[in-house]
């Protein structure tokens, strides 16, 4: 499928997204609040499908079965491993350092695109890969206090979320690209409700519930995680994915560290010149990997 220019509107979507996914690092920290990560994975899980069931319900007629192995791959990557991912880095790490190092994601969707799925390479994209690295490792070797266990190498979970994200949206442009986003989204997570409802309900989710006096509040934090941070913010990039290209789409990455930097501060969490360093060198080479 050929990579259209983006337009108006894209960048608007871009933006919006930005917005959505900066803020979803603070809202799976109220989350944790009261619930294990695991737990927290498994709602966000949970709600984004009943979200979308009637969606998928409309729609699950409408796709070969080919088109559906390849949405549960896709969901797999894409949706399901970083739920589980995020909230147990950010049971170390602190919602500033996960923003900035999820902003990894454009740079794995190029690595993973040159190497598996025939996309172009160019040196400045090399440049581009190598200072981007460059800044992810800067953050997790020289933050050693930056969170809640004063272990910031747990940040490598979020290193292994971007690359999940990178194979999501390179299966998303190759096999799904006549495949409406909305599609998309609804079944892929359907898929999983029945095993993550299951899962859910073998840990102490129902006495947590029960005696934990923050578990409502957390509850209603992980519920607007699951609405937007992943049924309509997945909806967007997928449909970002089949207009533009998987390069600009994964790009909303510039734009996220802004906006959990800004959450993390109004939270009190401390932001150093190192973090600002780190941020500016993976944001240069995320512009140069796009290039």
């Amino acid at each position: 499928m050929i990579d259209r220019h983006p337009g108006l509107n894209d960048w608007l979507l871009l933006l919006f997204l930005a917005l959505i996914w900066g803020s979803s690092f603070i809202l799976m920290k109220e989350g944790l609040k009261a619930f294990h990560p695991e737990q927290v994975a498994l709602l966000r899980i949970i709600i984004t499908a009943l979200v979308l069931m009637p969606f998928a319900f409309m729609r699950r007629k409408k796709v070969t079965l080919k088109q559906t192995q390849n949405m549960v791959i896709q969901g797999m990557f894409g949706n399901f491993i970083p739920a589980f991912l995020f909230p147990a880095a950010q049971t170390h790490i602190n919602s500033s350092l996960a923003g900035i190092l999820n902003s990894l994601s454009p740079v794995w969707v190029l690595i993973i695109g040159v190497l598996f799925f025939g996309a172009s390479f160019k040196w400045i994209r090399l440049a581009g890969v190598i200072s981007a690295l460059t800044g992810a490792v800067v953050l997790l070797v020289f933050q050693p206090a930056h969170g809640s266990t004063g272990n910031a190498w747990f940040g490598i979970l979020i290193v292994i979320a971007t690359i999940s994200y990178g194979l999501s949206a390179n299966i998303i442009k190759r096999y799904l690209h006549d495949v409406h986003p909305v599609t998309i989204t609804s079944i892929s997570f359907n898929i999983v409700l029945l095993p993550a409802l299951i899962y859910l309900f073998t840990t102490d989710f129902t006495e947590l519930m029960k005696s934990n006096p923050q578990a409502m509040i957390s509850l209603g934090y992980i519920a607007i995680l699951a609405t937007l941070g992943s049924a309509l913010a997945s909806i967007i990039f997928n449909r970002l994915v089949h207009h533009t290209s998987s390069l600009f789409a994964a790009s909303v990455s510039y734009l996220i560290p802004i906006v959990a930097l800004m959450w993390g501060v109004l939270d009190g969490e401390t932001v150093t010149a190192i973090d600002y360093g780190g941020m500016a060198l993976i944001g240069a080479g995320v512009y140069l990997a796009s290039r």
